[in-house]
């Protein structure tokens, strides 16, 4: 039931322009889609203005309802639109293009790690399944070599035959110079002598080995007087070796040799030398050891024919494999405290007493006295 408050007697109620109000009030609300209800009577009357007896009510200024318009509602389905109710439709979020570029960008560095560590364990993986492989060895292989002669020393003989070499095999089954004897000679520890003094004989004809074999045409001294890499050798001769040198030696017993190394530009070096300690003799007061030095030579030289430049290592003619060499060089024992002030090499103990090149296999090389 609805109570009326009675109106002043100079101001009666206007029905007719409350309802013009209420319709500018309706038109100026956004329309919503689909019919809106029609109130009733009763939301009618409760709608209606009232006003205190001290304030004048402003009838020139329409109503305007007391909230804030929102956007456009999202439209609703038939039968939603029927019974009054708004369907509300989720929003789906939309991924930008610059988004979708910015994880794809940051993506590229995890990428590029991934990479690198697979290649890494890739090597690491090629690395330990490989297996090395042994380096071309030239010491203990091919057939016998062809006779060559390259110098007469000593009791050397013109024509002899290579001797087999006997190479010392490492730990992994390939061919490799080693310095320290494994075995000594007969006779060596009662002699008074050490691992040691086997060294120092092994460095001694190594030295000597590399001073005699090799050759330079820029150091020869002159036609009449031989020196330079000709007599590099003399100084670990004993005394009678080096008179010896001067008699038998193809450097200083002619020129032959000097007019070919002058002519051809020859250059010759030993390498890859390799000593080994073969045997050992007692003579009353003097002390012989034999070591065998194997090596090969490199040498680069001008064909006289064709005037053409050659380099290489020296090539067997018969193989045609590089020509493996053999020196015997005798020592004799000098021990370092009699050596004196200025000793060959500082010292090492031993001096060379006589030398051959190439000797037939079996052949030993003699004792010359004076030693």
């Amino acid at each position: 039931m609805t109570t009326s408050i009675p109106q002043p007697a100079d101001q009666p109620m206007n029905v007719n322009g409350d309802s013009k109000e209420r319709q500018v009030v309706q038109s100026a609300m956004p329309q919503l889609s689909g019919p809106q209800p029609k109130p009733s009577e009763e939301e009618v009357s409760n709608s209606q203005s009232f006003y205190f007896e001290e304030e004048q009510p402003d009838l020139e200024a329409p109503f305007v309802a007391p909230f804030q318009l929102s956007g456009a509602m999202p439209p609703a389905s038939g039968s939603a639109q029927a019974s009054g109710q708004v369907t509300s439709i989720p929003s789906v979020p939309s991924t930008s293009p610059a988004k979708t570029r910015r994880r794809l960008r940051l993506s590229l560095p995890m990428i590029a790690i991934i990479v690198c560590i697979a290649v890494i364990l890739g090597l690491l993986a090629m690395n330990a399944l490989a297996q090395p492989t042994p380096p071309l060895q030239t010491r203990g292989a091919g057939s016998p070599q062809a006779p060559q002669t390259v110098g007469v020393r000593g009791n050397q003989k013109p024509g002899a035959k290579t001797p087999s070499p006997v190479p010392t095999t490492g730990t992994n089954g390939q061919i490799t110079p080693s310095w320290v004897p494994q075995s000594l000679p007969n006779g060596w520890t009662n002699a008074g002598l050490s691992t040691g003094d086997a060294v120092q004989a092994l460095r001694t004809a190594t030295t000597f080995t590399d001073r005699e074999m090799s050759l330079d045409y820029r150091s020869v001294g002159t036609r009449n007087h031989h020196g330079g890499t000709f007599t590099a050798a003399v100084f670990l001769l004993t005394p009678a070796a080096q008179q010896r040198f001067q008699t038998n030696d193809v450097r200083a017993n002619n020129n032959q040799l000097f007019d070919m190394v002058a002519s051809t530009k020859l250059i010759r070096l030993v390498i890859d030398p390799l000593p080994k300690l073969t045997k050992f003799t007692a003579q009353g007061q003097q002390q012989f050891a034999w070591v065998d030095v194997q090596f090969l030579l490199w040498q680069s030289q001008i064909d006289p024919q064709t005037g053409q430049g050659q380099q290489g290592v020296q090539l067997d003619p018969v193989t045609n494999q590089p020509r493996v060499h053999h020196l015997m060089v005798l020592l004799l024992r000098v021990p370092p405290q009699n050596a004196g002030t200025s000793p060959a090499m500082g010292g090492t103990g031993w001096l060379v007493s006589n030398y051959g090149l190439d000797l037939p296999n079996g052949t030993t090389l003699d004792v010359v006295q004076p030693a």
